[in-house]
């Protein structure tokens, strides 16, 4: 038979079976497919990749695939198992991708185009993430010891792995880490120091060896720290400490989410104090430690003592030099008297002879702005405050720190309304001069105008820990109440209680939806505070 032939014959045979099929006939052979181009399942499975502990299965959600790793898992080179029906073929940047065969980069996200035998294609966008998507720390102590007291360093090591996104950050290094904070290292999550070996660059932060691990037990939604710090940089403070959320893992036990932050001390990259200069906090005598070196002024001591309806006075403490020798202690003492006397002489708004020679006015106000606008009971004179001796020679406020019980986060006083810190220590005979209260309102303008981008950031950040906090609440919820530092508010505070907020919840879970509204509860108190203080510092 010719070649020609052949042709028509099997052109006759193809001809007969359709027309057998079209009738419904049994023995009719099965014709082309116009398979559908879907994935019909993604994963990463043992089988194919012994560094996995265990099968890795993607969630599909329309053309995006998800699929959570392991922290540690080394994304870039990752062997995928699909499902496609017969006929389908996929492609990765243009070459053909085998299921369960050809490995892939996922350190960025990855797009797979699916292909039907008629040329209809569909394209999948393949994102892995790491754990959480925050970057990991592992911190070890020697023989799994203890970490048991703020005094005492445990000698252990860390391992940083800065995951798919930040490679460069990962890292490991030998430590030293004790406890810290005050009412913080009373809560069943704990906050702890760490000292490095040797100074290095952590999360991308300047080279320190200092650094601390903030816990937020009592901010459950993880945000109020990372915030207030925003506005403190929108100021342009001097010194705002860099912070970044991690998740820690602790003798290879998962604690939640932290936040790595700097060290409040002085350094070429932190607070900025001149050289033979000097940085204080102050300090309610009852938190300072026997080691520490401190000294009393008169205008403080008083107003601890007296006009704060208290009888626990609150002291200046060194952190830096540390320690001082009695010549340094004496002179720093004289400087904060005579500024005192100055602040509260006869001549105190005169600019040549009164208090604005010793003190760096906006350094003041700044500070004032970022503890007023979140309410932060730990700046009311009575311990939480830092000040320094500047490049200018004058004293000079900041940094700000610890946030976890502002935002209306305090157990009592806590709405949006009534000034909390402009009624405090040295502010109330500062706003006797009108050239300071002229600075408030100027500085107020300048806080307020990034205010759009304020909320902004608290959207961003807190998506970025949507995966975190569910590990984080699943780990410490429910939550005991936050600390009562005082048995009742001093005179003219209003009493407020929240314990639909603050008491711990009934169910022993916390839920996404309980995050949601928690970060909720955190932006409606804002909205309500800048209104309320938009009102009043326009009217000083």
């Amino acid at each position: 038979m010719t070649a020609r032939l052949r042709r028509l014959a099997a052109l006759a045979v193809t001809a007969a079976a359709a027309l057998t099929a079209a009738c419904g006939g049994a023995d009719a052979p099965a014709g082309p497919v116009d398979a559908d181009p879907t994935l019909a399942g993604f994963a990463f499975q043992r089988a194919h990749d012994p560094s996995l502990a265990e099968d890795l299965v993607g969630t599909v959600s329309g053309d995006t695939i998800r699929v959570i790793v392991p922290p540690g898992t080394a994304v870039d080179s990752l062997v995928p198992s699909f499902t496609v029906p017969d006929g389908v073929t996929v492609t990765l940047d243009g070459v053909p991708q085998r299921s369960g065969v050809d490995a892939a980069d996922f350190t960025r996200d990855r797009t797979y185009v699916v292909t039907a035998p008629d040329g209809t294609r569909r394209t999948y966008v393949v994102s892995v993430t790491v754990f959480t998507g925050l970057p990991v720390l592992w911190l070890s102590t020697v023989d799994n010891a203890p970490i048991l007291d703020r005094e005492n360093y445990v000698q252990g090591s860390l391992r940083v792995d800065g995951g798919k996104a930040h490679p460069e950050w990962s890292f490991a290094v030998a430590t030293q880490v004790r406890g810290r904070g005050n009412s913080t290292w009373s809560a069943p999550k704990k906050p702890y120091r760490l000292k490095l070996a040797s100074a290095r660059t952590v999360l991308g932060f300047p080279a320190e060896r200092d650094w601390v691990l903030l816990a937020n037990y009592w901010d459950q939604s993880l945000a109020r720290n990372a915030l207030a710090l925003q506005f403190s940089a929108a100021l342009g403070m001097a010194f705002t400490p860099r912070c970044a959320p991690v998740e820690l893992f602790l003798n290879g036990v998962h604690q939640g989410a932290y936040q790595l932050c700097d060290q409040v001390e002085t350094g070429t990259f932190r607070v900025p104090m001149a050289p033979g200069g000097w940085f204080l906090e102050l300090n309610d005598i009852r938190r300072v430690d026997p080691d520490e070196t401190w000294f009393e002024t008169p205008a403080i001591h008083e107003y601890t003592t007296v006009g704060h309806g208290d009888t626990i006075p609150s002291v200046w403490t060194f952190k830096a030099p540390d320690p001082p020798t009695p010549a340094q202690v004496d002179a720093v003492r004289q400087e904060l008297v005579a500024f005192e006397d100055a602040l509260y002489g006869p001549d105190f708004a005169d600019p040549d002879l009164g208090y604005a020679r010793r003190l760096d006015a906006r350094s003041l106000v700044d500070w004032w702005l970022v503890m007023e606008l979140t309410k932060n009971n730990d700046a009311a004179f009575s311990f939480g405050v830092y000040a320094y001796k500047g490049a200018s020679g004058r004293i000079t406020f900041g940094p700000v720190w610890d946030f976890d019980l502002a935002f209306g986060n305090y157990p009592y006083d806590g709405g949006p309304e009534g000034f909390k810190i402009l009624v405090s220590g040295y502010l109330p005979r500062l706003l006797e001069d009108r050239a300071f209260v002229a600075l408030m309102q100027e500085r107020w303008a300048v806080l307020r105008s990034h205010r759009a981008e304020f909320d902004a950031f608290l959207t961003a950040y807190t998506a970025q820990l949507q995966l975190s906090q569910r590990r984080t609440h699943a780990l410490w919820a429910p939550y005991g109440p936050a600390p009562q530092l005082r048995a009742e508010p001093f005179a003219g505070a209003a009493l407020w209680r929240a314990p639909a907020l603050r008491a711990a919840p009934a169910q022993p879970t916390f839920t996404d939806a309980d995050y949601a509204a928690e970060v909720a509860r955190l932006r409606s108190w804002l909205d309500a505070r800048w209104a309320w203080l938009d009102a009043r510092i326009g009217a000083l």
